[in-house]
């Protein structure tokens, strides 16, 4: 089951064109594409007559025929032309889903669409993705795994010891405790390490063991449903005010992340990672680029891992510890609304 009245990152801007792109979100199969004055649209991915996927037909103008028989939809859902015939059968139309276009992604509304307000986008967390004082770089990743595995994961970071240690982790993070805080919102995570060494990826960038610096460092991770995971981090000179507030001595970053269920089993990951020093500097973002991918890659092979092996022996008890209060709000947060919802179709 999943949360169906919220925003879900459907795709990147630049993948949605003159072209029909086939994505399963929620379960739902959807045909995505751009009518010709560029507006984004959202259709199931499934013609009314005998169910053939609409991302085999073709586009013509702002309509869709489909591959198998002509049957033509128009941007709104309605079938306009059968061949061979001039009466539209009564209830020829497919679903059209509601889309909005905002931060580098095309959200999806997969609920009720009288409910779909766009001020529900939750522009305070990925506003970094266009601003000018930042500077961007972006993926996607297909992970075979639920994706409340993924938010497991970002909530969580005490796995970069262990999991990262050639990019962003150091034996710091798994030993500082973190703290935990909820709201009617969310769940936020604070972690901070001081006069420690720089983890690879930020020393690459900075330059602090060059100077023979140590730094302190900051991890603090925002959840809001359905599956926002936005993380503030970085790291400034040691003792330099960053706990107080002044980052002027250092790096810092956003790790923007959206995890869209396509299944129960799989996931959409669309990241970005916005920076606020050397925005010109494409050296650095190539070292985002390649360090970041190659981190959430890691991710990616041991969350799949791990959802094999829970596959392979469901019900199979399992152990808590200290580092599982980064999660566990999280989780109570989500079957809570999950039941709320269920109440509420009945």
């Amino acid at each position: 089951m999943f949360l169906r009245n919220y925003w879900y990152v459907a795709a990147f801007g630049h993948e949605i064109g003159r072209n029909l792109l086939a994505r399963t979100i929620l379960g739902d199969k959807i045909v995505l594409y751009r009518t010709e004055d560029g507006s984004p649209i959202a259709l199931a991915n499934r013609c009314c007559h005998r169910q053939a996927p609409l991302s085999m037909g073709r586009l013509i103008g702002d309509t869709v025929e489909c591959g198998y028989h002509g049957l033509t939809f128009n941007s709104t859902g309605e079938c306009i032309r059968v061949p061979g015939q001039k009466k539209i059968p009564p209830g020829a139309k497919v679903r059209k889903y509601p889309v909005a276009e905002r931060w580098r992604w095309i959200w999806i509304w997969m609920g009720d669409p009288d409910l779909a307000d766009e001020d529900l986008i939750p522009d305070h967390l990925y506003r970094y993705n266009d601003d000018p004082e930042w500077s961007c770089v972006e993926g996607y990743l297909h992970v075979k795994a639920d994706h409340m595995l993924l938010v497991d994961n970002l909530m969580d970071l005490s796995h970069e010891t262990f999991l990262h240690s050639k990019t962003i982790g150091t034996v710091h993070v798994a030993e500082t405790p973190a703290q935990v805080a909820q709201d009617d919102e969310g769940v936020t995570i604070t972690r901070w390490m001081l006069d420690r060494p720089p983890p690879p990826i930020y020393d690459k960038s900075g330059g602090f063991s060059e100077r023979g610096e140590t730094v302190d460092r900051w991890q603090i991770v925002r959840f809001e449903p359905p599956s926002n995971c936005c993380l503030d981090v970085g790291v400034a000179t040691a003792g330099t005010g960053a706990p107080e507030g002044d980052r002027s001595k250092g790096l810092s970053m956003r790790s923007l992340n959206f995890l869209t269920p396509e299944t129960v089993r799989s996931t959409h990951y669309f990241w970005t990672f916005p920076r606020d020093y050397k925005l010109d500097d494409e050296e650095i973002s190539k070292l985002h680029a390649e360090g970041f991918h190659n981190t959430f890659t890691e991710d990616l092979v041991m969350l799949e891992a791990q959802q094999e092996i829970m596959d392979a022996h469901i019900g199979q008890p399992t152990v808590n510890i200290n580092a599982d209060k980064t999660t566990m709000p999280v989780r109570r947060m989500v079957n809570k609304l999950l039941n709320e919802q269920e109440l509420t179709s009945i």
